[in-house]
C-alpha cells in the first residue's frame, strides 16, 4: 500500500481538500475548508470556505506532533468565534481536527489528525493557531481549581 506522502507526490496537491474543525462547548463546531469558494460537505458535515495555510507535523520519526494553522484572509469570523472562549469556559480545551480529503462529498478522510489547541495568536491580519497532541490544560497543573472547593477564587 502506498503511503500518503507517495500518493501526494504522484497527485497534484490542488486536488486535495484540507479541512479544519474546531470544537468547544462555548462555540460548538467551527468547520472550514481551504481554498474553496462555496460551502462543501465532507464526512456528512458542512464546511464553510476559508483561506488558511497548514504546517503539518514533521514525518521524521519524532514522537512530538505539532501543527500550525494560519488563517490569512477573512479572519474576522475566526477571531469572533475564538474570542467566545473566555471566562469559566477556558477550563475546557479546544479540540482541533485536521483532515485531508480526496474529493468533495467523501465520507472518510485520507488522513486526519485530532489535536488540542495550544496557543492562539491574533494580530491585525492573521490568526495563527498552534496545536499539539497534549491537552495544554493538564501540563502545568493537574488540579482543576473550582470555586466550590476554593471559594477564594470567586470574582465579586
Amino acid at each position: 500500500m502506498t503511503s500518503l506522502r507517495e500518493w501526494k507526490e504522484r497527485r497534484p496537491a490542488s486536488d486535495l481538500k484540507q479541512t479544519v474543525e474546531f470544537y468547544h462547548p462555548a462555540f460548538g463546531y467551527y468547520r472550514v475548508v481551504n481554498n474553496l469558494f462555496l460551502p462543501a460537505s465532507f464526512g456528512r458535515n458542512d464546511y464553510e470556505p476559508a483561506r488558511f495555510s497548514v504546517t503539518e507535523p514533521a514525518q521524521d520519526g519524532t514522537v512530538t506532533i505539532a501543527m500550525t494553522i494560519t488563517f490569512v484572509a477573512a479572519t474576522e469570523h475566526v477571531r469572533k468565534t475564538l474570542k467566545s472562549w473566555r471566562g469559566a469556559s477556558r477550563m475546557t480545551a479546544i479540540s482541533c481536527k485536521y483532515g485531508i480529503w480526496e474529493a468533495i462529498g467523501d465520507l472518510s478522510a485520507l488522513k486526519a489528525y485530532t489535536l488540542y489547541v495550544k496557543d492562539i495568536s491574533i494580530d491585525a491580519n492573521n490568526v495563527t493557531i498552534s496545536s499539539g497532541m497534549t491537552n495544554p490544560l493538564t501540563l502545568a497543573n493537574p488540579i482543576i481549581y473550582t470555586t466550590e472547593n476554593y471559594p477564594g477564587l470567586k470574582n465579586l
